[in-house]
């Protein structure tokens, strides 16, 4: 079903069972396969292939080449009807790959994203709102990022890994651990350097909030105490805002270990430069 208000170019190849919204435009040698829906007001760019059971939200912009919800790179899938949900108003661009689910229906991909050129979000993957994967960001399978991620460039993660939200982590790495919420995370394997300040106050994280994270992470890679002992002091001593609990919670349930902090160099977290939570 393709709406009239749809500008589509000859040369494009859209299965009969496609839904295509309003206000789409489609350009040239596109695919779309017959279980996807487009919505409305999406522009898709030419060589574009979209297959599977997957659905594009609203104002999205595919840019060439990019390839979303084709088979997964997994040995064990067997053509099971899966797909790939993204959200609104996410920008695509040039040779982005981002695979349908292979054991869970649904690989996802949340509002307001922005994947540079040839990133790759591999089957499984749940990414959360508000994320940026700079130029060759890898996700292995099931990979799950938090809201507000920053990625930089060719970053790679291991299946299994957890992001946490409002995590800026540094280009050029890599890691096979879980990576804990609103730090700043670098090198290779990588670690944790601090508090990511910059992306907490332009989310309007008030300021006591931001100084009890600090104290969180002060307690987590600035003491003597083991991650288990650190999380009980953390709840004794530390008000219990959201955001702590959710510090908290994120380590006790991660099942491949959290990051590290490189104590041999490492930011202060109560720099001006890095770690000032005022």
């Amino acid at each position: 079903m393709v709406s009239q208000t749809t500008s589509i170019h000859k040369t494009a190849i859209i299965s009969d069972g496609a839904k295509i919204a309003e206000d789409v435009e489609i350009g040239p040698y596109v695919v779309i396969g017959e279980n996807v829906s487009i919505g409305r007001g999406t522009k898709i760019g030419p060589h574009a292939v979209i297959d599977g059971v997957t659905t594009i939200g609203e104002n999205c912009n595919i840019f060439a080449g990019a390839a979303i919800g084709l088979p997964p790179q997994d040995l064990s899938y067997k053509d099971a009807p899966t797909g790939v949900i993204m959200g609104n108003n996410c920008t695509i661009r040039e040779y982005v790959t981002i695979h349908r689910g292979s054991k869970d229906p649904m690989t996802l991909l949340g509002n307001n994203c922005f994947l540079m050129n040839y990133s790759h979000v591999a089957h499984d993957c749940k990414v959360g709102n508000n994320v940026i994967m700079a130029n060759g960001t890898t996700l292995g399978g099931h990979v799950e990022v938090g809201d507000f991620t920053v990625f930089g460039g060719l970053v790679v993660f291991h299946q299994f890994v957890r992001i946490g939200r409002f995590n800026m982590v540094s280009g050029n790495s890599g890691t096979r651990v879980d990576l804990p919420p609103f730090a700043l995370t670098d090198g290779r394997p990588l670690y944790v350097r601090g508090i990511n300040v910059v992306g907490l106050r332009r989310a309007k994280i008030a300021a006591n909030v931001r100084s009890a994270i600090k104290e969180a992470y002060r307690l987590l890679y600035r003491s003597d105490l083991n991650m288990a002992n650190a999380c009980a002091r953390i709840e004794e001593e530390i008000e219990q805002f959201d955001e702590i609990k959710e510090i908290v919670n994120f380590i006790r349930g991660s099942k491949r270990g959290v990051a590290r902090g490189n104590l041999g160099n490492s930011y202060d977290l109560s720099s001006e430069e890095d770690g000032r939570a005022d």
